[in-house]
């Protein structure tokens, strides 16, 4: 083989790994924006829509993923419910940082910033699982049946277990139970009122009973203090100031409701709402049948902005000036 030859094969080579690599790395997203995610899972895609309310990247996802969420700024994890592995992703290049074996069953995945840790649930196995933001297991925790919805408070974990009677509260590092609250069964949806140590709680419904309530506990004691009527299936909390905005996607409803629980405003948006967030100047909604996110201002539409199918989560990035 001539010296020629053999360059030109070298180079074709080269041409094809590059190529290669690109076709796996997802449109890159840029580390100083701000941006609200929607993670569509009938069309598996992340849908990212800058502060001027425009789709700037569409990741087309390659595999069956059903939710994310950040870690840290600049990464993004992504999981499937059946799926053995969860993926985390550097959003700067769109490329795959790496991976973690989670097995079938995720429910749910969240980051707590502060212990720099990352809690994985998963209703197959009934546990939560602690890892490092470098994706290394530093512990695992037995709960209740299928758990779910979490949220991180005061190093502590909360965990709604949706098949089950109880939420269970765990020492954000070593997992460790430090208390069993008694809750309704499919209770779904949570978050915490820190100037009135509340936790609020959502749920759809057992059967053929849908949940019409969000039922108001004492995070101190684990206790029902009071309940507010939200019709119908009250599961998604955004928190703003003094405001907390609910989607009961039963009836397509978004509430705005301040800490006393009184209602301040309600109408009926989207098709079958099932997630809703706090984004610079908008409240967003997603319509989940109506591949539509709203974005509300002074409690009118402002923009729609059509997604892919089956908007299932919001992820919102703020980044400051």
């Amino acid at each position: 083989m001539d010296l020629r030859r053999l360059v030109t094969i070298i180079a074709l080579f080269v041409v094809l790994l590059l190529s290669g690599c690109g076709e796996d790395a997802y449109t890159a997203i840029p580390g100083d924006a701000s941006f609200i995610a929607a993670v569509n899972i009938q069309q598996p895609s992340v849908t990212f829509v800058n502060e001027d309310s425009k789709v700037f990247a569409t990741w087309q996802l390659k595999k069956a993923y059903t939710g994310a969420t950040l870690i840290g700024q600049q990464y993004l994890l992504l999981y499937g419910n059946q799926l053995e592995s969860a993926e985390v992703y550097n959003l700067s290049t769109g490329e795959e940082a790496y991976s973690i074996a989670t097995g079938v069953g995720v429910t749910n995945a969240i980051y707590s910033p502060n212990e720099k840790m990352l809690y994985i649930a998963n209703g197959k196995t009934n546990r939560v699982t602690a890892y490092t933001d470098h994706g290394e297991q530093i512990a695992e925790k037995k709960v209740g049946n299928y758990p779910m919805s979490m949220l991180i408070h005061e190093q502590k974990l909360y965990v709604v277990n949706y098949k089950d009677t109880k939420l269970s509260v765990l020492d954000a590092k070593s997992l460790d139970v430090m208390d069993k609250w008694r809750i309704p069964k499919s209770s779904h949806g949570m978050v915490i009122v820190n100037d009135r140590d509340e936790l609020w709680l959502g749920g759809h419904g057992e059967g053929m009973k849908p949940n019409t309530t969000v039922d108001i506990f004492n995070i101190d004691k684990g206790q029902k203090n009071s309940e507010l009527s939200l019709p119908m299936m009250p599961i998604g909390f955004a928190l703003d100031d003094d405001r907390i905005f609910v989607v009961s996607h039963g009836q397509s409803q978004l509430y705005e409701v301040d800490y006393d629980g009184k209602v301040i405003n309600k109408q009926e948006i989207g098709a079958n709402p099932f997630a809703v967030q706090v984004f610079g100047q908008y409240v967003v909604v997603a319509g989940y049948d109506d591949q539509t996110l709203y974005f509300m201002k002074n409690n009118k539409i402002a923009h729609k902005i059509k997604v892919d199918k089956g908007p299932f989560q919001l992820i919102v990035r703020e980044m400051s000036e």
